[in-house]
């Protein structure tokens, strides 16, 4: 079998449905520099020279990757690989250190190539030092996660006291460390500003209203989380007023509204003093049940037991 027929194959293998089932898998385009990662993969090794009768046409190979990328293009990498059989009744140890670059070309696929050095050593000789390239195509599956198919090949060993060439395929997985494997939604905190500035901008929003329980003036938490708001755009805008009223609803006697009324109004006061707002900023007032806000409101409604408070 021809070196061109075993990358149709493992190409064909690898664009395979079942390899690449979309719909299975969460895809993010967001990799986290500087990356390690590291790879296992398995192959086929073959020498250029099929005369030498002592060396056997292909043999099963493995190769272990460990890398380290700076960024999307350039990397460096060092590898293990075991290939059975060359020569016959033999095996070679492969061990490599080099550069990787590497081009995106879509959203989760890219080329990459490699140049580095090779040494080589059998289980009953030693062989020398060797110069090494490869390439090869990686698809991304998820941050963390991506398959190759790549080609090595070895320049110049020494084997049965002739110097060869040895060409190698593999396919497998790289596991990328420290990513995030699920997609990532990006978000900008947007912050927006009533429009209160300056003689020719007009407030958006000029009146906020707390109710509060029957028969109670004490601010909760719902009630401080509106001052927050109002006392950031005071504390931005210090030329903007707040005129405070307190408000009951018609269930109680006269009395006793102008009094609840009244309490409601200073506790918002004091809260808003005690937060930096100064006092010549603030109108306070109290209408009992005198003034509802709406003319149509029940008589214990919880929309007249309220502090409303006015920007101007």
């Amino acid at each position: 079998m021809s070196i061109k027929k075993i990358i149709i194959i493992f190409i064909t293998i690898l664009l395979s449905p079942v390899v690449f089932a979309k719909d299975n898998v969460s895809v993010n385009n967001l990799i986290t520099y500087p990356s390690v990662w590291m790879s296992g993969n398995l192959g086929l090794g073959k020498a250029d020279n099929d005369s030498l009768q002592s060396l056997d046409g292909i043999s099963p190979a493995f190769k272990l990757i460990a890398g380290y990328d700076v960024n999307r293009y350039l990397g460096l990498y060092s590898s293990y690989d075991f290939i059975g059989s060359i020569p016959k009744n033999n095996s070679i140890n492969v061990f490599s250190l080099g550069f990787k670059g590497n081009v995106p070309i879509f959203d989760m696929w890219s080329v990459f190539g490699k140049v580095g050095i090779s040494y080589l050593n059998g289980n009953t000789d030693s062989y020398k030092v060797s110069g090494s390239l490869g390439l090869g195509a990686e698809y991304k599956i998820t941050n963390s996660i991506s398959t190759q198919i790549g080609y090595d090949y070895y320049q110049n060993i020494g084997l049965i006291k002739s110097s060869v060439g040895l060409n190698q395929i593999y396919w497998g997985m790289t596991y990328r460390f420290g990513q995030v494997s699920l997609p990532i939604i990006k978000s900008q905190k947007i912050e927006v500003v009533d429009e209160i500035i300056s003689d020719f901008l007009v407030l958006t929003r000029k009146s906020y209203i707390m109710s509060f329980p029957t028969g109670q003036s004490v601010l909760d938490n719902t009630d401080k989380y509106v001052l927050e708001e109002l006392l950031k755009v005071m504390h931005e805008l210090p030329e903007i007023k707040a005129k405070i009223i307190g408000r009951a609803d018609a269930t109680g006697n006269g009395l006793i509204n102008e009094k609840i009324s009244k309490a409601r109004s200073l506790s918002v006061h004091r809260y808003l003093i005690s937060h930096g707002i100064s006092s010549n900023r603030l109108a306070k007032e109290w209408l009992s049940d005198s003034s509802p806000i709406d003319l149509n409101s029940p008589k214990n409604s919880e929309l007249e037991r309220s502090v409303q408070i006015i920007l101007h």
